[in-house]
């Protein structure tokens, strides 16, 4: 019997004086137990930095934008959500 990989999830909050993209690299490195500076690929490489920032200063409510990243599935809310799944 064959089992599937279990899915790790965690949610975390963007602070009001943060940018999406602050956040993503804060949440990763997080989890992935490193600094930012230590992370090996540059978050370019998954998405526009700069759409994103924008994406979510202009967004409201539960529209989102999601991506791959470092090896984690990333979600951004303009509710001011992030998620990682692993």
């Amino acid at each position: 019997m064959k089992q599937s990989p279990i899915e790790t999830e965690a949610t975390y909050r963007i602070d009001d004086d943060q940018s999406a993209t602050e956040a993503v690299l804060d949440a990763v490195a997080e989890r992935a137990g490193v600094g930012v500076l230590d992370l090996s690929v540059p978050l370019y490489e998954a998405v526009d930095p700069d759409a994103l920032n924008a994406f979510y200063r202009a967004c409201e409510g539960s529209a989102s934008v999601s991506f791959s990243y470092y090896g984690y599935d990333v979600e951004v809310s303009g509710s001011g959500e992030l998620v990682l799944t692993e």
